[in-house]
């Protein structure tokens, strides 16, 4: 039986999740099919984002099992040996999810290693309900790719170190709570969680020091702005790896061939796949306007490594003679992820931090007019616009309006028709009341009583108005 029961984050959910918790559960693997997990990291929050615990450990997969890819997790049997088994560690994680849904991006791909360290634990647990983060994002935003780095950026979330399984949980459980929050996602089914048994625990945690992301560079921008259809759960972890080995700028043959010998068990048409992602990579370049001789650089590095030389046949370099526009974008609200997500669909680079580089200021709504980084960008000359002006000024193809639902209210009622009976007492009435106010006018010029004259005027100032509140439609 799988070990999570698929549910889904949905603009169309009926359960509201609200006052769900979540457990975001990120994996790191040996491999990509079969493998074993050697690094987890899961995180406890609810869904307005506010995180309740926190657990991750290294993973020992068995004594005489390869430590995998070691460029790129950066895991060697040496970390390893030291390192709880994954039956050791299960105790922690159950106590961490229970009560809750998870939250795994790419959940397709990693209940399989689940599934399996369960099996080989000799542990059967009852199936947890959970979602997946990049089938939701899916809905919410139109991206070039649905790495969780892209997404990431799209929902406006920070940078994080790509190789630390408990820094990938962290960006999960932002993903989970921007989608509730902000987008109103709901579930697609009443999630309830089984009650989960108690698993002895007491284990030694062995954790890997916390680096801070690299500062991003040309192929770390480029990335979410590349267009991959990743298809099957596989080929998106395999791009997510790629992705990871080529930003840390040193991608060299044998990590490249440690990459493809991992698609290749996997399935995975390994030179079609390497050459459809540098000619991507090549893409982005070109569409900045010139290909600089940094990029070429580079991109001649990545296509040997990976053993597609072709890729980058008769580059064309040279020096920009104008800097392609660079957008930074304040804000959590739906406009401002939208805007984000067609700046990368659009192959525009998106900044996540403001420097004198960025071409376009573009602010969401919420973002309050005291904002430091609004006064800084006027005074570097950065053009501040609001996040619906943007579409215009960037030549972007604004979406369809958002449908927001709302709860149905009663329309007022509409006036009902007039009777005709009621319509001849209205007539009658408000001709007597003229002639009652006639009579008493010339009974008062002709020397009658005052008294006797405001009284006859009054009865018919009454009956004038009788007559008026009869002619006004009634309400059904």
């Amino acid at each position: 039986m799988k070990p999570v029961t698929d549910l889904r984050l949905s603009a169309s959910g009926a359960f509201p999740a609200h006052t769900t918790e979540f457990t975001a559960l990120e994996l790191t693997t040996t491999a990509l099919r079969p493998g074993h997990v050697v690094e987890l990291g899961a995180v406890r929050l609810r869904a307005d984002g506010t995180v309740l615990d926190e657990f991750s450990t290294l993973v020992n997969p068995g004594w005489n099992v390869d430590a995998g890819p070691v460029h790129v997790h950066g895991l060697t049997r040496r970390d390893l040996d030291s390192a709880p088994a994954f039956g050791e560690a299960l105790g922690e994680l159950a106590d961490l999810c229970r009560g809750t849904v998870l939250a795994m991006h790419n959940l397709p791909f990693q209940q399989e290693f689940l599934l399996a360290e369960l099996a080989k634990a000799g542990v059967q647990l009852p199936a947890l309900p959970g979602v997946c983060t990049a089938a939701a994002a899916g809905e919410a935003l139109r991206l070039p790719n649905y790495q969780l780095a892209t997404v990431a950026a799209a929902l406006g979330i920070g940078d994080y170190p790509r190789h630390l399984a408990l820094a990938k949980a962290r960006t999960c459980a932002c993903v989970v709570a921007s989608l509730i929050t902000t987008h109103g996602f709901a579930l697609t089914a009443d999630p309830r969680p089984p009650e989960l048994p108690k698993i002895a625990t007491g284990l030694r945690v062995i954790n890997r020091p916390e680096t801070p992301p690299e500062e991003p560079g040309w192929l770390s921008e480029a990335l979410p702005r590349l267009p991959v259809t990743d298809g099957q759960p596989a080929l998106l972890a395999y791009h997510e790896l790629l992705a990871v080995a080529v930003t840390d700028q040193d991608l060299s043959p044998d990590e490249a061939r440690e990459l493809g010998a991992l698609a290749g068990e996997a399935g995975i048409p390994v030179r079609q796949t390497h050459l459809d992602f540098v000619a991507a990579l090549r893409q982005v370049a070109e569409d900045d306007g010139v290909i600089t001789a940094v990029e070429a650089r580079e991109l001649s590095r990545i296509a040997n490594a990976l053993a597609v030389p072709e890729a980058v046949y008769n580059l064309r370099t040279g020096a920009r003679t104008q800097t392609p526009a660079r957008v930074l974008v304040l804000g959590d609200t739906v406009e401002a992820d939208g805007l984000r997500a067609a700046v990368l669909a659009a192959g525009i680079q998106l900044a996540k931090r403001l420097t004198p580089a960025v071409s376009h200021l573009a602010v969401a709504d919420d973002v309050p007019r005291s904002e430091p980084r609004l006064a800084r960008a006027r005074d570097l000359g950065i053009a501040v616009l609001d996040v619906r002006s943007a579409w215009t000024v960037l030549g972007l193809v604004n979406p369809a309006p958002t449908v927001v639902r709302v709860a149905a209210s009663a329309p007022p009622p509409l006036p009902g028709p007039v009777g005709r009976g009621q319509l001849w007492a209205s007539r009658v009435l408000m001709i007597a009341g003229v002639l009652v106010m006639a009579f008493a006018l010339v009974a008062l010029f002709g020397g009658a009583p005052f008294v006797a004259g405001l009284f006859l005027g009054a009865f018919g100032v009454a009956a004038l108005l009788g007559g008026w509140y009869l002619s006004e439609p009634a309400a059904p």
